[in-house]
């Protein structure tokens, strides 16, 4: 499915589906070694991702979430291929977005969440913008009544939470502080 998000237009479904994760790779012609990042509404979904929470990310979880900041945790055994780095972490965000947190109660399930575009091409945050390709492939397109109301929206920050203190690798809409 398409869908917004607080940063981008994103496009992904059940994370713990490891054909969902091949399906998604080959709609955004992305190399399918590349692991997807992944939103959770709820501590249920969570769960379903991490095998443990370092200390220092207890606290930065406490500190932004939900909110636009992507973690690098230490991922469960058995997780899909698609979601886990080849050091065994799984990118995850706690979305405070409406939509997000109504799917989650709802599926109880963690979602892939990459920007819905083809590789190497800047995300959307408007519908209209997104890639035809990217509708045509989609099962499921869902658009927000207001999605032009921030024109110029920064990714998620990504930081490596496994470490002390967490380690940033992407700045982006969190400005993290020590």
């Amino acid at each position: 499915m398409v869908y917004p998000t607080e940063t981008f237009y994103a496009i992904g479904g059940n994370a713990l589906n490891e054909e969902l994760g091949r399906k998604i790779s080959k709609i955004k012609k992305r190399p399918p070694d590349k692991p997807f990042p992944t939103l959770v509404g709820n501590r249920e979904s969570l769960d379903q991702l991490i095998a443990r929470w370092p200390d220092s990310a207890c606290k930065t979880a406490e500190r932004y979430w939900p909110g636009a900041l992507t973690m690098i945790l230490p991922g469960r055994k058995n997780l899909p291929a698609a979601i886990v780095g080849t050091d065994g972490g799984v990118a995850v965000r706690w979305s405070p977005h409406p939509l997000i947190k109504a799917l989650a109660t709802v599926i109880q399930l963690p979602l892939i969440s990459t920007s819905a575009n083809l590789s190497n091409r800047p995300p959307t945050r408007k519908a209209s913008d997104i890639d035809p390709e990217i509708i045509a492939a989609a099962d499921l397109l869902i658009i927000a009544d207001n999605d032009d109301t921030d024109p110029h929206p920064q990714p998620s920050t990504i930081i490596d939470a496994r470490i002390t203190p967490p380690r940033l690798l992407r700045p982006g809409a969190v400005n993290i502080k020590p």
